[in-house]
């Protein structure tokens, strides 16, 4: 069972557990005598619309061009791009409000507002992820109490049902709460209905909670609505929330709402967030809590079911609460369920915070309790935002892909102003920072992560990949290629001729990290980035192949291929490993935890074990002296370490990536942590698909089985992984060593198998029990087995240790 669980309520926000829809967000503490709902909506950001790029800028181009790749005097570059090449910082994400439930009848806090558990026995707290659904039971005073709470993506709500063992045991007080200035708590007319309304700030300065500011009339509204339906026992209420006496069950359904109206429109006020909480809670409401659940049940089954891992271990390692679990794993215990349940968990927080319709998981999913988050909370572009996506089309999600499809879509009409405004381009592009009002521009600050603007090709090549897997025509001709085709023309603006005549970028710097000049001087703008390379690469093939498939735009597809073959490749230091930037510059961090330069390997795919290429062995190389000077100092950044181990063929580095992890960036909650215990839920889905990765790869056309297996994972079962070309898989492997594989494509298709060294060659029968040959591709050690539409085909490895 995917479930996490805990002996006692949680008492910050990294060990309460996430419930969610993709709009709507719930933090739940499980507290014995209050409980502390903390509520998101996806909309609610501060600021609004408004030009965001810096005019005249693009006039300065030709300098800091000119000081790179003449004078090679990065110090200037950088001072240019500091102060003429950037625009205003992104806006932030914001917390909505929480719902509180006090209950007298169990007792009173202890000190400080401490839950006393001294007369409280048999607490459990249960995210049930299979279900999606949060319980808290325990028993006090001899009356078992039990809160069931859900968050419905078909309804909209999140549903809270409240049972006690002993008829008319059940009382408490429900009301909101919000960290927002000037919000207004209205009780309904019939005294059973609670609703808080107010706004959002007008600008939150990043990271500075006491410079945030709140004008009248400005920011976006938000409203949150509420309804009990008490069984037998007393409905009151007063300014200050809803009391329920003596009842037997109670059902409290909440909805929220935002002024939020589009990217490019002023957000409405509290009246229009109001409006549209009541309108989920009016439909909701009109439904049995019965009702309400199935539907809810039924609709997260469809996802979350879709796929599923089990890796054998000791069954009381199941057992054990979550929390000391993880402590117990991290002592040394063999447990290797915990990383199936990180798997799991991190499909399960996909789903909960990115739904078609909705905006895409940002920073933290959708779950944010400050005013003045983290990085403002919003959708980090250089690596946070993709890796967010990462276990989508892998682990059987793609629907939850199409919310970042959305936003691309929205960032290639903003971005088209910031292509001109900074480059003069045509085109689009987008740098590092982007929020709800959709911001293109490079922001405030040091170049090193403001002045970078590759993101357009990275996140262009999620749509790419989602039609690999699929083969949607209409999507590749509807929605992929119209963004691929104009992130190209801006690409084909950006590259410059370096004095060998090869193709470079310029400006170009590697996300987050400096170089240093002479002294302790730092500088990041250069030109030529392998990061930048890679990236415009695997997007000038996209594109091209893109229009061929579709049989248009063939002029410009000769032109572009006709730029991917002028681009400069990476450089190889003298110590044999791949460069970060376009010569071997000093680094400032050799462990850094950005990994940009072996983008090729992850989650590009031109640095391929089975394929000839010269950067592979360098490649290995860079991996290893990040490593050996303490890379992946975060969570996310452990998460692309395993994810790169697992495409160069390294199980025990995969494996070893996730135990670190496990160890020093998962919070009680398995939130993902970046230092110092902040939360960034991009690890999370990162591990997810870098877990998927070690079980079956299908990158560069070939299918492999088990190319990364840690060997602390000798046994286990996977089932529904895709693969590109419309194929799913499930796989086992007993002993280390594959033993059973069913493949099923969604159309016609033929794969070529990668099999590992201990499988053997397998006997293949189809779902009818017909034998079904496998054929050699010559010279290249693949087998080739041909797949007919929604046909299941069974390979049976009798090789060393498969069988045992």
């Amino acid at each position: 069972m995917d479930r996490l669980w805990y002996r006692g309520p949680a008492d910050a926000f990294l060990e309460a557990l996430p419930l969610g829809n993709g709009r709507l967000g719930a933090l739940v503490y499980g507290g014995v005598h209050t409980e502390r709902i903390e509520l998101n909506a996806d909309t609610l950001w501060s600021g609004g619309p408004g030009p965001r790029d810096r005019a005249g800028a693009a006039d300065h181009l030709p300098a800091l061009r000119e000081a790179v790749l003449r004078d090679r005097d990065y110090a200037r570059a950088d001072a240019i791009a500091a102060a003429h090449h950037q625009g205003p910082d992104t806006e932030a994400y914001q917390p909505l409000a929480a719902l509180l439930l006090t209950f007298p009848s169990v007792g009173a806090l202890g000190a400080a507002d401490a839950e006393d558990m001294t007369d409280v026995t048999d607490y459990r707290r249960v995210l049930d992820l299979d279900l999606a659904v949060h319980t808290v039971s325990f028993t006090a005073g001899g009356v078992r109490y039990r809160r069931e709470s859900f968050v419905s993506a078909p309804a909209g709500v999140l549903a809270v049902r409240l049972t006690a063992d002993t008829p008319g045991a059940l009382s408490f007080r429900a009301g909101f709460s919000t960290p927002h200035l000037g919000a207004e708590v209205t009780v309904g007319p019939d005294g059973a209905g609670l609703s808080i309304q107010g706004r959002a700030p007008a600008r939150v300065p990043r990271g500075q909670e006491a410079s945030t500011a709140y004008r009248a009339g400005t920011g976006s509204g938000f409203a949150a609505a509420l309804r009990v339906h008490a069984v037998n026992g007393r409905i009151t209420a007063d300014a200050g929330g809803i009391e329920v006496t003596g009842a037997d069950e109670a059902v409290i359904l909440t909805a929220v709402g935002t002024g939020y109206r589009g990217w490019q429109e002023k957000p409405g006020g509290p009246e229009a967030a109001l409006t549209e909480a009541r309108r989920w809670l009016d439909e909701a409401q009109a439904q049995e809590f019965d009702t309400l659940r199935a539907a809810h049940l039924a609709d997260h089954r469809r996802l979350f079911g879709a796929a599923g891992l089990r890796l054998h271990g000791p069954a009381e390692a199941d057992e054990l609460p979550t929390d000391e679990r993880i402590v117990a794993a991290n002592g040394g215990a063999d447990d290797p369920g915990l990383a199936a349940l990180l798997f799991a968990y991190g499909r399960y927080l996909l789903i909960a915070s990115s739904r078609p319709g909705t905006q895409p998981a940002n920073l933290q999913g959708i779950w944010n309790n400050e005013v003045a988050p983290p990085w403002n909370c919003d959708w980090t572009s250089n690596i946070n935002l993709q890796m967010n996506y990462w276990p989508a089309e892998t682990t059987g999600l793609a629907e939850c892909h199409e919310p970042l499809f959305d936003l691309v879509a929205d960032l290639a009409e903003s971005g088209r102003n910031t292509a001109r405004a900074y480059y003069d381009a045509p085109g689009w592009c987008c740098h590092h920072n982007v929020d709800v009002w959709r911001a293109t521009n490079p922001v405030l600050g040091d170049p090193v992560w403001a002045n970078w603007p590759m993101a357009g090709p990275w996140l262009a090549a999620h749509l790419w990949d989602h039609h690999l897997f699929h083969g949607d025509r209409a999507f590749l001709a509807e929605r992929a290629y119209p963004v691929l085709r104009e992130a190209a023309r801006f690409l084909t603006h950006l590259l410059v001729e370096d004095p060998d005549g090869t193709l470079v970028s310029c400006p170009s710097t590697s996300p987050e990290h400096h170089f240093r000049l002479d002294g302790d001087t730092l500088a990041a703008v250069s030109a030529g980035c392998t990061m930048d390379y890679w990236l415009a690469a695997e997007l000038l093939d996209n594109t091209v192949a893109a229009a061929r498939e579709l049989g248009i735009d063939q002029e410009f597809a000769e032109e572009l291929a006709g730029v991917r073959a002028r681009l400069r490749r990476p450089a190889v230091g003298a110590d044999g490993r791949l460069l970060e930037w376009w010569e071997d510059l000093p680094e400032e961090d050799p462990g850094h935890r950005h990994l940009s330069h072996l983008y090729g390997v992850y989650p590009g795919s031109a640095v391929d074990p089975l394929g000839d290429d010269t950067l592979l062995a360098p490649a290995r190389h860079a991996l290893g002296r990040r490593l050996q000077h303490g890379g992946g100092g975060t969570g996310w950044s452990l998460a692309w370490v395993a994810a790169l181990a697992a495409r160069l063929g390294d199980g025990p580095l995969a494996g070893h990536a996730v135990a670190r992890l496990l160890e020093t960036s998962i919070a009680p909650n398995l939130f993902d942590l970046h230092p110092p215990q902040l939360f960034q839920i991009d690890g999370n889905f990162g591990i997810t698909a870098a877990i998927a990765e070690m079980l079956a790869q299908s990158h560069n056309g070939i299918l492999r089985l088990l190319p990364a297996l840690p060997p602390s994972w000798p046994d286990g079962e996977a089932r529904g992984l895709r693969a590109r070309g419309g194929v799913v898989l499930d796989l086992s492997w007993r002993h280390g060593a594959l033993h059973r594989a069913e493949l099923r494509a969604v159309r016609d298709t033929s794969v070529e198998l990668s099999l590992p060294e201990r499988a053997g060659r397998p006997s293949v029968t189809d779902e009818g029990g017909a034998e079904v040959t496998l054929t050699p591709v010559p010279g290249a050690g693949l087998l080739r087995l041909h797949l007919a539409a929604d046909r299941a085909y069974r390979l049976t490895f009798t090789g060393a240790g498969a069988g045992r």
